[in-house]
């Protein structure tokens, strides 16, 4: 005990002896051990393990993938075809389905909106998770001439009736029908991202949707369950041949992966990144150890030969090297923490569950301590047990002539650099990549000016505004108040919102044959629209005022619906049928034929990267169905209007709820620029740490191989060589390491990019401008790292360094 407590003073007193290199090492083990367990701890709590419900690693879902499409398929089912899914599939213990529909609170003050979800009534026992207050949701619940029932989530609780567990048993009036609370949740449960749930049987005449998620069996995979899946889609498309694509797969997938999606990939990426930061990290402090070990080559031969035994030489290097992994372990902890934080609050809303809850993962801290600690004593022991088996002559003879020790171990202290230099090159250009993708999203063109646009949802209350006249008299009310109000410029009614899109569907073009699908978007539309958005009318004229109020049969079509479908041929006057209105359950249209009075300009309408898709444009007196909503276009920022806007529509109607009400431009932010943002943070921090310590890199070998060889400098300036010779061998010196890590890093980068191709947008993954600035970047990180040890062995004095002699 004694003896190890001298190794802790002796190793504390050296490592306070080089104040220097002691805080580059704790901080560099620090920043690699805190981003990555920051990262994994993301991946671990959000694709591996994010949800607190029984064997959620069994829970699965599936998806109907339509082979002749890039588009997601469909998993979700009415009644009739869940029923058979559950009850002819032999894989699944256990099966739920539920989906998401408005939930309008009638109270004293007026109708609220909030997000419900209907679930089948097994769902609480299937996900496994007991009641706050009261009870869950039971199969008798959901027995006809059963009270209604329903469940509030805990961030309802807390938001509108702050925590008051009096509510417990009341009655609300919720879509018009009085329902009894009889259950609040925990706050992790938020299945669906509900505030509410109430229960709903899979009744075969039901029209909803439900998606379908079930607990596999045990030992069964992911294969088998599509295998299981595939006849039984097969025989139901032949019996809803228009609900299935000719060609289709089942594709299976966790629970998390359903919910995560196309985020997924970037949290991977980002996986893969922090794994070469924290590479990047110990190949520093491994060079720096080796540096550190060199110059105490003479040292260790002085312990020896006063008799100090190997093993006490390799303990006390041993103590040394585990101070510095245990203060840089402390420090990245901290860092994680902080790390978390600000990593959270980056995360798009949606694209992780909402049960996840993101903190540091105990395994996670462990392999990012156990690497930092592998690292700091494989390369600080390993020169120390070299010396104390060699003889004992040659360290002081090297120290004497301060030459020969700067070669030692140089090959392997520069091969560290050059693995640096082209990891942290591999680094930027992701980042690269992700800056000129977010550029080139945030500067598409969407086909229309998204600033200065209010939009709002109004979700209708139950039994009301069902009918195509009574939406029709509630908007012909609502639009010319809203036109009316001071800095509004136009007004419009929507039931899609661009350029995210709405529903599709069927269409026929009578007298065009055709083998394929023809499908276009719907879209339902005031006569103000095009004003309103800012289309261009290319051919024919506008929906006319007349049209709108007599909800005649007439559609405007986008440039693609006319490209795809018509080709060369003038589609003025012709007709598009929309089978999508004529099979509606809701309120079928029969013989709905529009004929094409006007072809407007192509506006984005599946998203800000994908194509455009073919798009109608229809009265939407024409039909009751679909939801709806109000865009409105102002002359100034749009949000100091949203009290009025509420004011106009609660006159016309006070029982209609309002939701969503924000500008276009916050959701473009949120939905379409928020995902690659966070990519781009992320990775761009990781990208500038890594740049830093390649540079503290790059600089401690340069600066050291100066230090070691003075001599050879003092004699090379004696012998007639100036300044600007000594300035250009140390530069080689330094851009020799550079060249090499360029070039491996610039081969590794054009094969890795790859990986990013579905994360960009507008570029490709070789973009050779992206290529040159990292190049730059690097370049001129690398000449700073170099210049001031170049300059310092310019300051040599001839005299002085031939006194090393």
């Amino acid at each position: 005990m004694l003896f190890l407590w001298q190794d802790l003073r002796y190793g504390l007193r050296g490592l306070r002896a080089t104040p220097g290199f002691t805080l580059l090492a704790i901080l560099t083990l620090a920043l690699g051990i805190g981003a990555a367990t920051t990262m994994f701890s993301v991946i671990q709590n959000v694709l591996i393990a994010p949800f607190p419900y029984k064997d959620a690693d069994r829970i699965v879902a599936f998806t109907v993938h339509n082979l002749d499409s890039s588009r997601g398929g469909q998993s979700y089912f009415q009644p009739a075809q869940f029923l058979e899914y559950q009850n002819q599939s032999h894989v699944f213990e256990d099966v739920i389905g539920g989906g998401n529909d408005d939930i309008l609170l009638t109270t004293s003050q007026g109708t609220e909106q909030f997000d419900g979800a209907y679930v089948t009534p097994n769902t609480f026992d299937f996900l496994g998770v007991p009641a706050l207050l009261g009870r869950t949701i039971i199969p008798d619940d959901a027995k006809p001439g059963a009270p209604p029932v329903f469940v509030m989530a805990y961030k309802m609780w807390l938001k509108r009736f702050q925590r008051d567990p009096s509510i417990l048993g009341k009655s609300f009036i919720l879509n018009g029908t009085p329902t009894t609370l009889i259950g609040i949740m925990p706050k992790r449960f938020t299945k669906r991202g509900a505030d509410i749930w109430i229960s709903a049987n899979l009744d075969r005449a039901d029209t909803r949707w439900f998606v379908f998620q079930a607990r596999i069996k045990r030992g069964v995979t992911y294969k088998q369950v599509a295998a299981d899946l595939m006849p039984i889609a097969q025989r139901l498309a032949r019996i809803y041949p228009k609900e299935y694509p000719k060609r289709f797969s089942i594709v299976v997938e966790s629970y998390a992966a359903s919910v995560v999606g196309p985020f997924q990939t970037i949290l991977t990426i980002l996986g893969v990144a922090v794994g070469l930061l924290l590479l990047i990290a110990c190949a520093n402090v491994a060079n720096m150890l080796l540096a550190r070990s060199t110059a105490r080559d003479r040292e260790i031969a002085i312990r020896a030969a006063l008799g100090a035994s190997q093993w006490r030489i390799v303990r006390a290097l041993l103590v040394e090297s585990l101070i510095l992994s245990v203060a840089g372990a402390g420090l990245g902890c901290l860092l994680a923490f902080g790390g978390i934080k600000a990593l959270v609050a980056y995360i798009p809303f949606g694209a992780i569950p909402q049960e996840a809850e993101i903190r540091i993962d105990t395994p996670a801290l462990l392999f990012s301590l156990g690497l930092s600690v592998v690292t700091a004593l494989l390369f600080g022991l390993a020169p120390a047990l070299q010396t104390v088996r060699r003889n004992l002559v040659e360290p002081l003879k090297d120290s004497g002539r301060g030459v020969s020790g700067g070669f030692r171990r140089g090959r392997l202290r520069n091969a560290l650099v050059v693995v640096e230099l082209a990891l942290s090159l591999l680094l930027l250009t992701g980042a690269g990549l992700l800056v000129r993708t977010l550029a080139a999203l945030q500067t598409a063109d969407l086909g229309f000016n998204p600033s200065n646009l209010l939009v709002a949802r109004l979700p209708f209350p139950n039994g009301q505004f069902k009918t195509a006249a009574e939406k029709q008299r509630f908007f012909t009310a609502l639009l010319p108040r809203l036109q009316a109000l001071p800095g509004v410029l136009a007004a419009a009614q929507i039931n899609s919102l661009p350029p995210f899109g709405g529903p599709s569907g069927e269409i026929e073009i009578p007298g065009k044959t055709h083998t394929e699908r023809w499908q276009a978007m719907c879209s339902l539309v005031s006569e103000d629209y095009l004003r309103t958005l800012g289309l261009r009318l290319l051919r024919g004229r506008a929906l006319q005022d007349t049209e709108i109020a007599g909800a005649r049969k007439v559609a405007l079509v986008n440039q693609t619906l006319v490209r795809k479908y018509f080709g060369n041929e003038d589609p003025l006057g012709r007709q598009i049928r929309l089978k999508m209105l004529e099979g509606n359950p809701e309120s079928p249209m029969p013989n709905a034929l529009f004929e094409i009075v006007g072809v407007v300009s192509d506006t984005r309408n599946d998203g800000i990267r994908d194509p455009v898709l073919p798009e109608a444009m229809l009265p939407y007196t024409v039909t009751g169905i679909f939801g709806r909503g109000i865009l409105v276009r102002t002359a100034g920022p749009p949000m100091p209007l949203v009290n009025s806007v509420h004011r106009e529509i609660w006159a016309v109607s006070p029982s209609v709820a309002i939701t969503t009400t924000r500008s276009l431009d916050d959701y473009l932010s949120d939905y379409a620029y928020a995902g690659p943002r966070f990519g781009l943070v992320v990775m761009g921090a990781f990208a500038a740490i890594g740049l830093v310590l390649v540079a503290i890199g790059v600089y401690s070998v340069i600066a050291y191989t100066v230090s070691r060889q003075t001599h050879e400098i003092g004699i090379r300036m004696a012998l007639g060589a100036g300044r600007t010779h000594v300035l250009g061998m140390v530069l080689r010196m330094g851009f020799l390491l550079i060249g090499v890590g360029m070039v491996i890093g610039l081969a590794a980068s054009l094969a890795a990019t790859r990986v990013l191709t579905n994360q960009l947008e507008g570029i490709s993954p070789h973009d050779p401008l992206t290529f040159v600035s990292v190049s730059v970047v690097i370049v001129l990180a690398g000449l700073a790292a170099c210049w001031f040890p170049a300059m310092r062995a310019t300051r040599v004095d001839p005299m002085i360094a031939l006194r090393f002699e």
